[in-house]
C-alpha cells in the first residue's frame, strides 16, 4: 500500500494538475477508438506528448537526463510561476523509484516505463485495459482524493 501511494503522490509530482487542461477543462479521452477501453496503446499515446512537454521543462540542461537538481529547480519554477503546489518533498524518493538503472538520473525511457506501472496500477481487475471506472478512480488518486465510492 505504501509503495502505491508513494508512486501515486510521484506522479502527482512530476504530472502537477496535468489531467486538468487550461479553463477547468478535462484532458482528452485517451480511448481514442472510442470501444469504451482504454489499452496499454492508447494509454502511453495519451501520455506521450505531456511527458515530452514535462521532460523538456524539466531538463535543464538539455542532456536528456533530469537529475534530482534539475527536479527541485522545475518544481520551484512551477510554484512560482502560479501552476500550482511542485508536489510533495520526496523528490528524491521519486528520482530513486524512477531511475531504473539507478545512476542518479532519469531518462524519458524510464519515464515512458512509470506509464506503464501506472497503467497496471489503474487495471484493478487486471482485464489488460481500463474501464470509464478505473479511469476516473486513477485520476482522483493523482490529485489526492479517493476515488468514487
Amino acid at each position: 500500500m505504501t509503495r502505491i501511494l508513494i508512486i501515486a503522490a510521484a506522479t502527482a509530482f512530476l504530472a502537477g494538475a496535468a489531467q486538468a487542461q487550461p479553463g477547468g477543462r478535462e484532458a482528452p479521452n485517451p480511448d481514442t477508438d472510442k470501444d469504451g477501453k482504454v489499452t496499454l496503446a492508447e494509454f502511453r499515446a495519451s501520455q506521450s506528448e505531456r511527458q515530452s512537454r514535462m521532460f523538456a521543462r524539466m531538463d535543464g540542461d538539455r542532456d536528456g537526463k533530469i537529475t534530482q537538481a534539475e527536479m527541485e529547480a522545475a518544481r520551484k519554477r512551477a510554484e512560482a510561476s502560479g501552476r500550482g503546489p511542485g508536489g510533495p518533498g520526496g523528490g528524491g524518493m521519486f528520482l530513486a523509484r524512477m531511475d531504473a538503472n539507478k545512476d542518479g538520473s532519469v531518462t524519458k525511457a524510464e519515464m515512458s516505463a512509470m506509464s506503464e506501472q501506472r497503467f497496471r496500477m489503474a487495471d484493478t481487475n487486471k482485464d489488460g485495459w481500463l474501464s470509464k471506472g478505473e479511469l476516473l478512480m486513477m485520476r482522483q488518486r493523482m490529485r489526492g482524493g479517493p476515488g468514487p465510492e
